[in-house]
């Protein structure tokens, strides 16, 4: 069967939010969210720092699942480290994979096998340099629950965002007017960083059309 992300939505170049599920070698079962970019149809690329589970079980297994999901309490728990079993479900050995666990109310999920895994350091960490793992994976086998599978992007919601804030932008006081042009220079980072062309597009239309009314950006 042909490996294709973009079947579920995520294409080449683009960054998506996931919750990655992970089991240790006793077969503890770990989730946490992360950021993840498509490299190719079946490759993926994310960065995780040193000293989480995620990370050691990576490192230890060598396999992980990809949950796709919309659902806000899924990653309230995956960043609170509160996912409990009864969210997740079981995946059995075969000749391509070890034990797994995945999302059970993912609306898909994926699973990566490590192809190599390289190591640097975050010199703007205000404390110390920070050890990050740079893990590029292929893709083994896609499974899709939810026909509407749509992976979440942070760019639209920075977009969104910035467009409720245009509309008000005129009708508010000083304080909130600069407090609005703050948040609108944030998206506009993260759209930069994330964003697909159209976002990216549109969040350029949206600082012409603030500029053309005098704002300074």
């Amino acid at each position: 069967m042909l490996i294709d992300l973009s079947k579920i939505g995520m294409n080449k170049g683009q960054q998506y939010e996931t919750i990655i599920t992970t089991m240790d070698k006793n077969q503890n079962t770990n989730a946490a969210p992360f950021g993840l970019r498509v490299l190719d149809n079946d490759k993926i690329v994310l960065r995780i720092f040193e000293g989480g589970n995620t990370i050691k079980n990576i490192k230890e297994n060598g396999e992980f699942v990809v949950n796709i999901t919309t659902e806000p309490l899924m990653f309230t728990f995956a960043t609170t480290n509160t996912i409990t079993e009864e969210y997740l479900t079981r995946i059995s050995k075969t000749k391509t994979h070890d034990e797994l666990v995945y999302l059970t109310n993912a609306d898909a999920y994926f699973i990566c096998k490590v192809e190599n895994i390289k190591t640097s350091f975050r010199e703007d960490d205000p404390i110390k340099a920070s050890k990050i793992n740079i893990i590029k994976a292929v893709v083994l086998e896609i499974n899709v629950k939810n026909k509407c599978v749509k992976p979440i992007n942070r760019g639209i919601h920075a977009l969104m965002e910035s467009l409720v804030n245009y509309s008000r932008i005129n009708i508010v006081n000083k304080e909130k007017e600069d407090y609005f042009i703050d948040r609108f220079l944030e998206s506009e980072r993260i759209i930069k960083k994330v964003g697909n062309k159209e976002e990216k597009e549109s969040i350029k239309i949206l600082k012409e059309n603030l500029k053309k009314q005098g704002y300074e950006l």
